[in-house]
């Protein structure tokens, strides 16, 4: 990628999702029924996030996440 790529590399990997499809989705199988806060969609992005990012665990995740600094998440 050169400099300037107004996308980043996590936005180019997550674009081929349809959006639509995945709404879909979820709704066809109720993957937001019980959900109060994070919904499918914002949970896939953060698993893309933590398997690009090597993360060890979704604990390791949710810890890097609401750390002061968020430096655990970029090693």
């Amino acid at each position: 990628m050169d400099k300037s790529t107004q996308k980043t590399a996590f936005e180019q990997w997550f674009s081929p999702i349809s959006s639509k499809l995945l709404q879909e989705q979820v709704q066809k199988h109720g993957l937001n029924r019980y959900t109060k806060k994070l919904y499918m969609t914002s949970f896939l992005k953060l698993l893309l996030f933590a398997q690009f990012h090597e993360t060890e665990s979704l604990r390791a995740l949710s810890d890097g996440l609401f750390s002061e600094d968020n430096k655990s998440l970029f090693h």
